[in-house]
């Protein structure tokens, strides 16, 4: 295949990426997954057998300047798709390990496309955007999200680093175990199982199916754009108490609630257009749809297994 089909997709084993993948291959691209371990099992409850084979696997810890560097030399590139990081909770049991992966790592991931000539698309994150009195993000992942936007700007105009920063907002979907805002999906499983369970937190924020999120995360790969690029992905805000209606609307035996304090989250402010202006029409789906999508796929893995 061409350099201009070839990706690296760093963090590929998590949730995002589980979703993004098949859309990749999809488009005919060689995709070359990489983690600190090589785990398809994320992969696996969203994609069939042949998206998996279809998918080549390297373990190299985004920490390891030297070896991810060799990866990204030998594998030249277009595109490196960037998604490694820690989480909120992550962050905030280990700052110092959260900025090596989060600071450090994108500094890393940029090093490897100026050095290789890729762009690089990376998660950025709604946690980077200021809220509460302190005008400012509320907590670690935030701050080194917001950070990895300014350092990536800097490379653009210091060393002419093609980036696109894309902020997921609180995505739910299969696969998605991990981080404060995994409470969502908890709940639509927890629904889909006959279970109960309890959001622990209220909020009004933005709630994106990972469908959408993994067709526009795909889409900016194939667009053409350069400089440095930052953007929100939706300016839908939605409640928790949405959420749970959803949920219930769905499955109307579902004993699912939301208690708990209020989680501070922008309700204003987003600009999606310069995402449109490099994909296009954005992916939409409405919540009620985008729940019972996921409920219908947990209910099938429960069936499976």
């Amino acid at each position: 295949m061409s350099r201009q089909s070839r990706v690296i997709v760093t963090g590929a084993s998590g949730f995002l990426a589980a979703w993004i993948l098949p859309r990749l291959i999809a488009r005919g691209h060689d995709v070359l997954a990489s983690d600190i371990t090589c785990d398809a099992s994320r992969l696996r409850l969203v994609a069939d057998q042949s998206v998996v084979n279809a998918t080549r696997w390297q373990a190299c810890d985004i920490t390891d300047d030297d070896a991810f560097r060799a990866m990204v030399r030998t594998e030249q590139p277009a595109t490196i798709l960037h998604l490694a990081a820690l989480q909120i909770p992550a962050c905030r049991a280990n700052p110092a390990l959260g900025a090596r992966v989060n600071v450090s790592g994108h500094i890393h991931a940029l090093d490897a496309a100026r050095e290789s000539g890729a762009r690089l698309i990376y998660t950025s994150s709604i946690a980077a955007k200021p809220r509460g009195p302190a005008n400012a993000p509320a907590n670690l992942y935030g701050v080194y999200k917001r950070t990895c936007e300014e350092i990536s700007r800097l490379y653009a105009s210091d060393f002419g680093v093609a980036s696109l920063g894309l902020r997921p907002h609180v995505v739910y979907g299969v696969g998605r175990d991990q981080g404060e805002t995994s409470a969502i999906t908890s709940a639509i499983k927890a629904a889909a199982l006959g279970q109960s369970y309890s959001i622990p937190w209220t909020t009004s924020t933005c709630f994106q199916f990972a469908g959408d999120i993994a067709e526009m995360f795909a889409r900016a790969v194939d667009a053409p754009w350069s400089g440095a690029i930052v953007t929100d992905m939706t300016d839908i805000v939605e409640s928790t108490a949405d959420a749970v209606a959803a949920i219930q609307a769905c499955a109307p035996d579902a004993r699912v609630t939301a208690d708990g304090p209020e989680r501070l989250s922008p309700i204003g402010g987003f600009d999606v257009s310069a995402l449109e202006a490099v994909i296009g029409a954005r992916p939409i789906t409405p919540l009620t749809d985008g729940v019972r999508i996921t409920l219908e796929q947990f209910r099938s893995l429960s069936k499976a297994h």
